[in-house]
């Protein structure tokens, strides 16, 4: 039994019209803005715990922390919101289908 995996044929028919491979283009841009973003909270995640534990973190202190936190916080809220909008169609599809 061979399972295809639906968004391979996505991209496959991507490849031959234009207008669909820089939607894409724009969405995979996208998608590494937000997973880097989400690599920065781990980061300040952390040295918010370290830096509570030990003062600081390559010299900031925990207060430091916090301030960089509430701005990547607002920074994350726009990114999540705008993925959403911009995968609306897949989710409004997905909620189809749980919902029976």
């Amino acid at each position: 039994m061979i399972i295809v995996d639906p968004m391979a044929k996505i991209f496959e028919e991507a490849k031959k019209n234009p207008k669909l491979k820089k939607k894409l283009k724009i969405k995979a841009i996208f998608s590494l803005v937000l997973l880097t973003a989400f690599l920065g909270v781990i980061f300040i995640t952390i040295g918010t715990f370290l830096s509570t534990k030990q003062g600081t973190f390559l010299g900031m202190t925990q207060m430091d922390f916090l301030r960089l936190r509430a701005r990547y916080g607002l920074i994350m809220m726009a990114l999540i919101i705008i993925h959403l909008i911009m995968n609306r169609s897949v989710m409004k599809k997905e909620l189809e289908l749980l919902m029976g």
